[in-house]
């Protein structure tokens, strides 16, 4: 008799959701994590004392409350706190800044007011063409075995399937610029812009960044539109550890600081693990959370994999370049007079900025970014979480955090170094030109990038995604283009990590489909789970 039923490496949010999954279903659990903390890339750090950031996944974009019911998270001390808005992205004096309000009387007043009726109305047209695409969304969420291509032939006529091809193999600004024309709702069109890469190996004109755009505004929510930025209180990793308290009730085990050398195998068949320290783990079904480029090829090996299928395995995209600084701040930030009417309204201030002028802007980084140059104009956003969850700061501080893509990847170790301070510097800098003396205020800083998610977590190439966003990476293309979702070539051996469908970000949607996928494999023994 095997250890256990089910081994899982990796307590990030997706491998305990596949426990919950698993121990709900009477399975006898082991989760092993090498990091002395739950969550993974999507993790609540005290970096400095007092002080707690959201390390790796710094707000959750795609998150959906479906989601907090099946896992019943809300028993567990799991809550969104209540946002008046999620972001402000702004250009120069006399542009009028865009604000996602989550409140959607003061949206539909902020469009019909600060910007102008017919702003508001070309909005409401581009969503409605969006929508097209959500009922496909709502039924992929679950369903691996969606694919693109069948859903364009089956539209009625050619127009919607041109519509249809065009949104998801062609640009984001591309479907933007039908509705909003050059100079028209420009902040507006750089938030756009700046949404569609991310996790996105391109700029906002790259063929492929509409399939990032869908993604980002329907994934979450059915029957909405939306880019909501929310914030589980206590920080991102309040998720983990609500998911960590819930499995464990169920008889779930949970091991941190337990490093997996390899998944062990016998005649094909995935029989347990080898930890790092040489102690060998049985279990009649292993389950992996990492990315499918670690799993296959570092945990087990191209030998031991059929050619054809290690062949896709490394045609996988992992190029994706980025910054996150985390920072505590003395006090709270000003913003400039033209400004700060957005950022602080009826009493509540905005946690998310960002100087995003145009659509234009953010190509120019990637037209500097794709030769390995860093933009000389930053793209950065700047979180201030404790502006409204006040329990990640002590009174009279704040907790920062900034992000910026294209950060060049793959540098040695002092060219990266020496880069990654000087481009922290710059995005501080251009932070400075709307909220002065900002960088005054900063006491502690740590900058984290490609290597430090490479080498803390097992992440390819530090690529946060595991496989980026793109068009033939999706859907029934997501790990690889006629493989199996969840299953793979080694019998019981799983995957239910966000390299696999639905895809990047907090959802834990490949936690549940894999968990479920491996739940079905365990019921087919001859003996059912103790």
């Amino acid at each position: 008799m095997a250890d256990y039923d089910a081994i899982i490496i990796g307590a990030g949010h997706n491998g305990l959701t596949a426990a919950n999954v698993l121990s709900k279903a009477g399975a006898r659990v082991l989760v092993l994590e090498r990091a002395r903390f739950v969550g993974g890339m999507a993790a609540t750090r005290q970096l400095f004392d007092g002080f707690k950031h959201s390390v790796g996944a710094w707000a959750v974009l795609v998150w959906s409350e479906l989601m907090t019911e099946r896992l019943e998270l809300t028993n567990w001390d799991f809550e969104l706190v209540e946002q008046w808005s999620s972001a402000c992205t702004f250009g120069d004096p006399g542009d009028t800044p865009f604000v996602m309000y989550n409140n959607p009387e003061r949206m539909a007043r902020h469009m019909l007011e600060d910007h102008n009726p017919e702003v508001a109305m070309k909005m409401g047209e581009f969503f409605a063409h969006l929508m097209r695409f959500e009922p496909y969304f709502e039924k992929a969420r679950f369903d691996p075995t969606m694919s693109i291509f069948e859903v364009i032939a089956e539209q009625t006529d050619p127009q919607t399937r041109r519509d249809f091809a065009q949104m998801w193999f062609g640009s984001a600004m591309d479907t933007v610029r039908r509705f909003l024309p050059k100079g028209v709702g420009d902040p507006i069109q750089g938030s756009m812009a700046a949404m569609s890469i991310d996790g996105f190996d391109g700029g906002p004109w790259t063929p492929g960044s509409g399939t990032s755009m869908l993604y980002h505004y329907l994934l979450r929510s059915p029957g909405e539109a939306s880019d909501r930025i929310l914030m589980p209180r206590g920080g991102i990793g309040s998720l983990s550890s609500a998911l960590q308290r819930r499995a464990e009730s169920m008889g779930t085990e949970v091991r941190l600081n337990t490093a997996v050398k390899s998944i062990d195998l016998v005649n094909g068949t995935a029989t347990g693990v080898t930890l790092r320290d040489g102690t060998q783990i049985s279990a009649d079904i292993v389950l992996s959370s990492l990315d499918p480029h670690t799993t296959f090829r570092e945990l087990i090996g191209d030998d031991y994999l059929p050619d054809e299928f290690i062949r896709k395995i490394k045609e996988i995209n992992y190029d994706l370049g980025y910054l996150q600084a985390h920072l505590t701040i003395e006090g709270e930030p000003e913003f400039v007079e033209w400004l700060e009417p957005y950022v602080q309204d009826e009493g509540h201030t905005c946690p998310t900025l960002a100087y995003l002028p145009s659509a234009e802007y953010v190509a120019d980084g990637w037209d500097e970014y794709r030769f390995n140059v860093c933009p000389s104009k930053p793209i950065c956003y700047l979180y201030l979480p404790s502006m409204v969850d006040h329990t990640l700061a002590p009174e009279g501080y704040h907790s920062a955090t900034i992000y910026a893509p294209y950060f060049p990847y793959g540098l040695d170790p002092d060219t990266h170094r020496t880069l990654k301070d000087a481009y922290t510097d710059a995005c501080i800098a251009s932070i400075d030109k709307y909220s002065p003396k900002f960088s005054e205020r900063i006491i502690d800083r740590v900058t984290m990038s490609d290597r430090y998610f490479h080498s803390a977590f097992s992440a390819h190439n530090g690529d946060f995604c595991h496989g980026t966003l793109s068009p033939m990476q999706m859907w029934d293309n997501r790990m690889a283009p006629g493989e199996s979702k969840y299953a793979t070539p080694l019998k019981n051996l799983f995957l239910c990590g966000q390299g696999t469908h639905p895809g990047p970000g907090v959802t834990g949607m490949p936690g549940w489909n894999g968990g479920t996928a491996a739940v079905e494999a365990l019921n087919t023994r001859t003996s059912a789970p103790a």
